[in-house]
């Protein structure tokens, strides 16, 4: 494998995300593997950022195990790199400013000066050193800049920047990193791009949202694309109108979905319950982030395990799914339409902040259509039933008007007719009907893969984003001879069967998640054989895993 992680470290404002899409597209049009994470404040302007770029010629979707090329823009401490540079690493900074004292080569460039020669900004300056440190052509930078920026005079500061800073790498003498270059362009996505992508394959055409980092990218792309399916997308005041205006929408009988992150999900709980027993299909997005309360708005963390699995008072069916690659965002959303109408329940995907902030490249994307919501009709003579039992197929939904019959849906406990009933008897028989077609989820779960060696006494479960940074660190060591099997859970309620069943004769379990009380294996325990030995792999700084630290504590507690 060949690859190549760069980062730039400044200050918000300074063009940092600007200068990591120009570089991440030239890559991608060089038909290189790229992810990349983004750490940034709440604030718009001043703060510390740093931008990661992974290059890869292979797939990759976790943060990188060392950083090649850091680039400083402005003055300022470099945060979380230690461990991460090594002697051949190459530092640049601008030659105003103070060099950091990293064990490693360090560049001191005129970055500053060379952008107010070429009236532009130094982050274009550093988009050509680094273009050419990587092997990226000028042409193809350029291009890029041309399809990016409309203003002229713009345009041409940045041509003359580009070339300014392509022109510095070529004076330092530097060799051009050799990565495996071609024509074959790949696509560059956002976790928000994929999903919003499946809302349209999945059939949705009513989207209700507020803004809320991290999930915000995912209602600015439907408020675009929805109308030109014929869908709509609206804004709301907050997220209880969100997720009523959803249910309202399903009643009606569109597909409907909203996103929103670990606040907003606790204003829709009364919502979901609502859907629950009203047993109205809709589409909750959960794109978590640090918390509780406010917490690290623009952080990483998996803390909404306990609250999308358990989000009602009483007994309310739901599905709880987590997607653990780029390309189950797409897959998975559009599984969320299907099985929230095939069970006439609310759906919540789990995302993670991770994937949908952020860049990676993808080939071979399976892109499907399925064929949406199907109605029911009347006919003169027959019984409506608007909750029947399930069927074990996706029955066409009784949204009003029917002609000839009443449509009823509310929160009160009803009848398979949707009429009020308060009696225990009724209560009993409508509760055993709701949450007896989970069942065929508990023995069907989907989307269930185990990984690696399935006759290993040792095993990991994961959630989310997790599982790559998992497998990089499962690949070394499974190279010493040490069998380990591995789950990404991606089905976190109804909790499959199937988990107790693949690990039954385990001895020992690591279970990785990103938060601080264990939610993850708190779940999952009631599934494990009673005598397995449990290691809880966690962290919660805001920021994903990286392969060595999965290695580490893995070495760490192994067997023998």
């Amino acid at each position: 494998m060949k690859e190549v992680s760069l980062r730039i470290d400044g200050l918000t404002g300074q063009g940092i995300e600007f200068a990591t899409e120009v570089i991440v597209e030239g890559c991608s049009l060089r038909g290189l593997n790229v992810c990349t994470f983004r750490w940034f404040p709440t604030i718009v302007r001043g703060g510390y950022t740093y931008s990661e770029i992974r290059i890869s010629d292979r797939k990759i979707q976790a943060r990188s195990d060392k950083i090649d090329i850091l680039t400083i823009l402005g003055e300022v401490e470099v945060m979380d790199a230690d461990g991460l540079l090594s002697e051949n690493s190459i530092v640049v900074v601008d030659e105003e400013n103070s060099a950091p004292r990293f064990n490693c080569r360090i560049l001191k460039l005129p970055l500053k000066k060379t952008s107010l020669e070429s009236k532009t900004r130094p982050n274009i300056i550093a988009v050509g050193f680094i273009s050419g440190l990587l092997g990226l052509r000028l042409e193809t930078i350029s291009k890029i800049l041309e399809r990016k920026i409309s203003r002229k005079d713009l345009l041409e500061s940045n041509l003359r920047g580009v070339e300014a800073g392509y022109r510095i790498f070529m004076d330092t003498g530097l060799e051009s990193y050799n990565l495996p270059c071609s024509d074959s362009p790949k696509n560059v996505l956002q976790g928000s791009d994929l999903v919003a992508l499946a809302a349209l394959s999945g059939g949705c055409k009513f989207y209700a949202g507020y803004p809320i980092t991290p999930s915000t990218g995912i209602m600015e792309r439907l408020v675009k694309w929805l109308p030109e399916v014929g869908g709509v997308a609206v804004q709301v005041e907050d997220e209880l109108s969100a997720v009523n205006m959803v249910i309202g929408a399903s009643y009606a009988g569109a597909r409907a979905m909203t996103a929103t992150s670990g606040p907003g999900l606790s204003l829709m709980v009364e919502g979901i319950g609502l859907s629950s027993m009203a047993e109205i299909p809709i589409v909750v997005v959960d794109v978590q982030r640090a918390g509780p309360s406010t917490g690290l708005p623009t952080a990483h963390e998996q803390g909404d395990i306990d609250l999308a699995t358990h989000p009602s008072h009483g007994d309310a069916p739901r599905i709880v799914l987590a997607p653990s690659t780029i390309e189950e965002y797409y897959s998975m959303t559009v599984d969320a339409f299907e099985l929230a109408d095939r069970y006439r329940c609310p759906v919540i995907l789990l995302l993670d902040h991770a994937y949908v902030m952020n860049y990676f490249t993808l080939e071979g994307l399976q892109v499907s259509k399925v064929p949406g919501r199907r109605l029911a009709s009347g006919s003169e003579g027959a019984t409506l039933q608007v909750y029947p039992n399930y069927s074990g197929s996706i029955d066409a939904f009784p949204a009003p008007p029917i002609r000839g019959f009443l449509v009823v849906a509310s929160s009160v406990e009803h009848d398979v007719r949707g009429l009020s009933m308060q009696d225990g008897r009724t209560h009993v028989e409508m509760s055993l009907k709701r949450m007896e077609k989970m069942k065929e989820l508990e023995d069907q779960p989907i989307s269930w893969e185990v990984l690696g060696d399935v006759d290993a006494v040792e095993a990991v479960i994961s959630i989310g984003s997790c599982r790559c940074a998992v497998e990089e660190a499962l690949y070394k060591i499974r190279k010493t001879g040490r069998k380990i099997m591995h789950i990404p859970l991606k089905q976190l309620w109804p909790l499959p069967k199937k988990l107790e069943e693949t690990l039954k004769d385990a001895e020992r379990i690591y279970v990785v998640e990103q938060n601080a009380s264990g939610q993850l294996m708190n779940l999952v325990s009631s599934k494990l054989p009673k005598r397995v030995e449990l290691k809880s792999v966690k962290k919660f700084d805001g920021m994903p895993f990286r392969p060595r630290e999965i290695h580490q504590e893995l070495m760490d507690g192994g067997i023998g």
